[in-house]
């Protein structure tokens, strides 16, 4: 039987978004209170010009001499050269003895606006609009312009692969660092980078700029959906759904945008909690040939939104390995050693060397449809792997994927342990790690709904990866003879693993091993 890597990974993740519960009456109210707060302000504003300027009855033009020059004796302003006396209709608020009313107690807005060398004819209005022209616009939420041309996708598709590397490596460290140590782990980057460019469709001002970041895409970057969608048939499955409230209303164009690159047709939940939490973990069970079954325990009762990616990979060895060849050999921890089993081969090829930036051993195992099992680990015992973790960084990585590139394979002695790896992970920590809080404190999700009450409640990622000979299990032990000229390559101790997509150089999966046991 062809023996195969399953790395069947799955990995999803999960947007429940609910929202937020509102005492619209006390909004209401609060509303209410600014309104009337402004209002009265304005009325003050325009009652104090009229008692200026707009007062009943007539004014003795030596009165209004002596009125003009107090105000430009004030203020220091240089005299007009004519005055026009006003109508006699605006002067009864005007004061008979001005020796007992000083300029300086006349309203602010009318000392700094002097009075119009021509007759008003109607009292003025532009103080009452003034505060509305002020105002600052109200945010928008265009629309992304996801028009690309053939040239326009291929470039993206270059600078997808550079960014999803260095968007893989944050979230190896921001793992890393919510796992207990000497733990396993495994996780899809690629899976959760899906997953936040959908929700970039819709996003809005901040929200985007963020994700945008986090994601380490270029800000001019509208063509990522379509790349995006172009990298996700080759070698591996991954969908991508959407379910939501009855009264949750998605904007068309989102939704329309959403099926076009994603294919993905919004679902309509019931109003019934236990009918939604099964139709959500069925559609996870048959996207990811069901080796994840149970995938959410339970909804909020307030749910409103969801949001889940998948991923399923499949691949055979270009080279098989022999199940009769495999031993139960010593696999090395921190301080003791387990028996494991172990896959084994005389002559598979294997591109291998050792990185002294990294200090590491360093090697690559071919993989049908353009993917490849890449394995680091530290270059010898006393070395820990955390040494090799810390200096896991974006240019030593590139280089040493570039090498990796460029060297051949030799017919190389293989240990290599069997694995099943299944974790769990709260994503909104791991964002939180990376810096991003939007989604914990208030996203703005203006191009996916109208509503602004829309928070995202939880969001977990979960990744099944399976390593073996396509499923039959070892049971005979034998010995092999060897040249000493054979080149070895043990994977006897902790290590580093991702599955890397060889044509646009991009990790799909990526984790690392302690103990192959668990």
């Amino acid at each position: 039987m062809a023996a195969r890597l399953t790395p069947l990974l799955t990995l999803l993740l999960l947007f429940l978004v609910v929202r937020a519960e509102v005492n619209h009456g006390s909004r209401a109210k609060e509303q209410t209170n600014k309104n009337g707060k402004s209002l009265t302000q304005s009325s003050g504003k325009n009652e104090s010009e009229i008692d200026l300027d707009t007062s009943k009855g007539s004014i003795k033009p030596q009165k209004m001499a002596k009125l003009r020059k107090t105000e430009e004796e004030t203020f220091k302003r240089p005299p007009k050269k004519s005055f026009v006396e006003p109508p006699t209709e605006y002067s009864t608020k005007l004061p008979t003895d001005l020796s007992t009313h000083p300029p300086t107690k006349y309203p602010t807005e009318s000392t700094t606006q002097p009075p119009s060398t021509e007759p008003p004819t109607e009292p003025p209005t532009q103080p009452t609009s003034q505060p509305t022209t002020q105002a600052p616009p109200e945010p928008t939420c265009p629309e992304p312009d996801i028009s690309c041309s053939e040239t326009e996708t291929q470039e993206a598709e270059n600078m997808l692969g550079a960014a999803l590397t260095d968007f893989s490596l944050k979230l190896y460290h921001a793992f890393s660092s919510m796992k207990k140590v000497d733990s396993n782990m495994v996780f899809s980057p690629f899976s959760i980078a899906s997953l936040l460019t959908h929700i970039l469709l819709g996003a809005g001002n901040t929200t985007k700029e963020n994700l945008k970041d986090v994601l380490s895409y270029p800000s001019d970057f509208d063509c990522v959906h379509q790349a995006l969608k172009n990298l996700s048939s080759s070698g591996f499955v991954s969908a991508s759904q959407i379910f939501h409230s009855p009264d949750l209303a998605l904007k068309e164009t989102f939704v329309n945008t959403s099926q076009s690159l994603y294919g993905s047709q919004p679902m309509v939940l019931s109003s019934d909690n236990e009918a939604n939490l099964a139709l959500i973990n069925s559609w996870v069970a048959n996207q990811t040939n069901n080796k994840i079954t149970n995938f959410l325990k339970s909804l909020p009762s307030d749910i409103s939104l969801v949001l889940l990616n998948t991923i399923y990979l499949q691949a055979k060895w270009k080279m098989m390995f022999d199940p009769k060849k495999s031993l139960r050999e010593s696999f090395y921890l921190k301080s003791s050693k387990v028996k494991v089993s172990m896959m084994r081969s005389e002559k598979y090829p294997v591109t291998h060397f050792t990185d002294s930036n990294l200090n590491a051993r360093v090697g690559l195992l071919q993989l049908s449809n353009d993917l490849s099992l890449v394995i680091l680990l530290p270059r010898h015992f006393g070395l820990q792997l955390a040494e090799v973790e810390l200096k896991l960084h974006n240019p030593v990585f590139s280089a040493i994927m570039e090498k990796l590139g460029k060297s051949k394979s030799h017919p190389t002695l293989l240990s290599l342990p069997r694995l099943k790896v299944n974790t769990s992970q709260d994503l909104l920590e791991i964002l939180e790690k990376m810096d991003f809080f939007d989604f914990s404190y208030g996203p703005d999700l203006c191009g996916l709904t109208d509503d602004p009450e829309v928070q995202v409640s939880a969001a977990r990622h979960q990744t099944v990866l399976e390593l073996n000979e396509a499923g039959v299990e070892a049971a005979a032990a034998s010995s092999v003879s060897l040249a000493r000229s054979m080149s070895i390559f043990e994977v006897n101790q902790p290590f580093i693993f991702l599955l890397w997509h060889q044509k646009y150089k991009f990790p799909i999966f990526m984790g690392r091993i302690y103990d192959p046991r668990i």
